[in-house]
């Protein structure tokens, strides 16, 4: 018999579908989001921007936005190649240069020496990997990378996964690392050959990531003055300038890299809302404890992630700054700027000038010192970078009390190094008695018992998720945890939420609320204004289960089912998001297109017994039992389907079936 949409209470309780995320007020003038003639726009790449505005190109240029990915050229590659042999991690290595190119023997990926011509580096300040192809169009990292700091040679599994041991891992460039290291990027993954043709346009983040693409804009201006359009429709010369955005729409252009996410749907454009193409990782998510994306406090741990702590700053949430407040996108390197040295405070004074008028009154140390610097107080180099650390950009107050009990660094102890930090929490109770500290530390204590389930934090965090001043992000992460909790003011605090006027909150309720009693809410949350809700209140549903839709919402169903489908697509080399998109497509009733995700992804994991049973399901409604007999019994006992499938089994055995 063919499955109707009853069958998803079965396959929902069967199959997790894991999917969560983010998002984050005005300068004058506010230019709009993304006029139409810019959605139709076309890139035309960095060279052509060139053409009339060569002085941004050249600082561009010299900048490492566009240096993050190069063909490995002799100006290009930095690392020492006249050390013909290197063993790392206990593995030898032979590397040579001839005429200008550049090789690297290694064993890992095929199990004997075979020798790889370096065709591309990434990276140039820190660190610089290189890149290579090697069978079914597959870039990958090879091992040996260059400390460019340092001046040595070490393994690329030392930063990529550092808690994997000697585990042989390699790297694949062009699966997981797409998007931000060259522009307009498209992989071209071809499922029947499992392969892929990657290709882009700049090497580098070049302009129209930040501004647009130009078709439109070059078209009405040539290589002309600026000023003096030529003959084109009206409105077709637009072209986005991030300092002219709201702060929301500002600071997405940078997070569109600058933040640690998953992408919801393809095609982000400068102006558009991040809410509607990406989910920000908080820090109740899953995580590796020997390094953390988070600190227990919810502030960036790691690096990449700038925007994430810019958008949980006061700076952000109530002066509206962002990122070009304090960077030239063109030239992206820090230590050029001497406007962010830490011994000028001009920048923060502009806005604080009140302490700026004395600042050893606020800071307790001498007005030159490191101790009144405000980047080294409130943005210390607390984020783990690439064998560096890195400010914080979360710019918030020092609180040693925090370091005592969680080792979050605190500004006090970075800088008076030979001092324990009880001794700077004495000194600030005296500075600071009653301070705003007393938040940093509730929020870590909170979420470091909810990440341990423990009943006493559900009360500071619904606190947390009900205070005002913690910002959209803060109180995100409480609803996060909230979702590890039955208790009634949990799921109340979760479901009202739905209706926060920041897509964030809306998103991470969404994707919490599990309880039968929130089916009406969800499927209210599937017309949400903003994709990440839309699509988190989708995979609640799908994991809810439940009775039939009504038309309404089987149709309201069917849509954002779309809008998944889209997201999947971007991941079709990946077994588990192919098997969810599979039950999605199940339970729309779309047997035919449920049976090609399950395939693709029983073909690049046959061992997934969980696709295997789906597609034992389709099969079932497709009327070829044969095939339906034969993946149920593949289901071993140990997974979790394994009940099921022998039910299934027994009812097709049954008379008449």
């Amino acid at each position: 018999m063919k499955p109707h949409v009853s069958a998803f209470a079965l396959v929902a309780l069967l199959v997790s579908v894991a999917v969560c995320g983010v998002a984050v007020t005005a300068r004058a003038p506010v230019q709009a989001p993304a006029p139409v003639a810019q959605k139709m726009a076309s890139p035309v790449g960095a060279q052509a921007c060139a053409t009339c505005h060569a002085a941004e190109h050249e600082a561009w240029k010299g900048g490492r936005h566009s240096k993050m990915i190069q063909p490995a050229s002799a100006a290009a590659v930095v690392g020492d190649f006249s050390q013909t042999a290197l063993n790392l991690r206990g593995k030898p290595y032979r590397l040579r240069q001839a005429n200008g190119a550049f090789y690297i023997t290694e064993s890992s990926l095929t199990g004997r020496a075979q020798e790889h011509r370096v065709q591309f580096t990434l990276g140039s300040r820190r660190i610089q990997h290189y890149l290579t192809t090697v069978d079914h169009g597959r870039i990958v990292v090879l091992p040996p990378t260059w400390d460019v700091q340092r001046r040595q040679w070490f393994d690329n599994v030392e930063i990529i996964r550092p808690d994997e041991g000697d585990t042989n891992l390699v790297q694949q460039w062009n699966k997981n690392c797409v998007g931000c290291h060259v522009s307009q990027q498209d992989n071209r993954y071809a499922k029947a050959t499992k392969s892929y043709a990657t290709e882009w346009g700049d090497f580098g983040t070049s302009c129209e990531r930040c501004h647009g693409p130009g078709s439109s804009h070059a078209a009405t201006y040539g290589a002309g003055p600026r000023d003096v359009p030529r003959e084109s429709p009206a409105g077709a010369s637009a072209i986005i300038r991030p300092t002219r955005l709201a702060p929301a729409a500002a600071t997405a252009v940078c997070a569109q890299c600058h933040s640690l996410r998953d992408v919801v749907a393809p095609g982000f454009q400068a102006g558009a809302s991040y809410d509607d193409y990406f989910v920000v990782k908080l820090e109740y998510t899953p995580r590796k404890e020997r390094d953390p994306v988070y600190w227990a406090d919810g502030r960036p741990r790691r690096f990449s992630n700038d925007a994430v702590g810019l958008w949980q700053s006061q700076c952000y949430l109530k002066g509206g700054a962002t990122c070009t407040s304090c960077h030239d996108a063109h030239t992206p390197n820090v230590d050029r700027h001497l406007s962010l040295a830490p011994q000028n405070n001009a920048l923060c004074t502009t806005c604080h000038g009140a302490i700026g008028q004395n600042v050893a009154a606020h800071t307790k140390h001498l007005p030159e010192s490191r101790g009144s610097s405000c980047v080294e107080c409130h943005m210390p180099r607390a984020v783990i970078s690439i064998k560096a650390t890195i400010r914080d950009h979360s710019i918030g107050l020092p609180t040693p009390e925090n370091t005592v009990a969680y080792g979050i660094p605190n500004a006090c102890t970075s800088c008076h190094v030979s001092k324990p930090a009880t001794w700077a929490v004495a000194a600030m109770a005296t500075w600071w008695p009653n301070g705003r500290r007393a938040a940093n530390v509730e929020r870590a204590a909170t979420f470091t018992a909810a990440r341990a389930g423990r009943l006493e934090a559900l009360t500071p965090l619904l606190r947390i998720a009900a205070d005002a001043n913690a910002g959209p992000l803060m109180r995100a992460n409480a609803l996060g945890y909230l979702r590890g909790y039955a208790d009634p003011r949990a799921v109340q605090t979760l479901s009202t939420a739905l209706a926060s006027s920041h897509a964030v909150e809306r998103m991470v309720a969404a994707s919490s609320l599990r309880q039968p009693g929130s089916r009406a809410a969800l499927l209210t949350a599937l017309d949400d204004p903003q994709r990440s809700v839309r699509v988190s209140a989708l995979v609640s549903l799908v994991n809810l289960g439940g009775g039939p839709f009504t038309p309404n919402d089987q149709a309201r169903f069917r849509r954002v089912s779309a809008e998944f489908a889209a997201q999947a697509a971007l991941h079709e080399d990946d077994a588990v998001t192919q098997t969810e998109l599979g039950l999605v497509h199940l339970l729309n009733d779309e047997l035919d297109l449920a049976a090609e995700a399950l395939e693709t992804s029983l073909s690049l994991d046959p061992a997934n017994a969980r696709a295997a049973f789906l597609l034992g399901l389709v099969r079932t409604g497709q009327q070829r039992t044969d095939d339906a007999r034969r993946l149920f019994e593949k289901v071993p006992r140990s997974d979790p389907s394994y009940g099921a499938a022998q039910e299934r089994l027994k009812r097709l055995a049954m008379p008449g079936r």
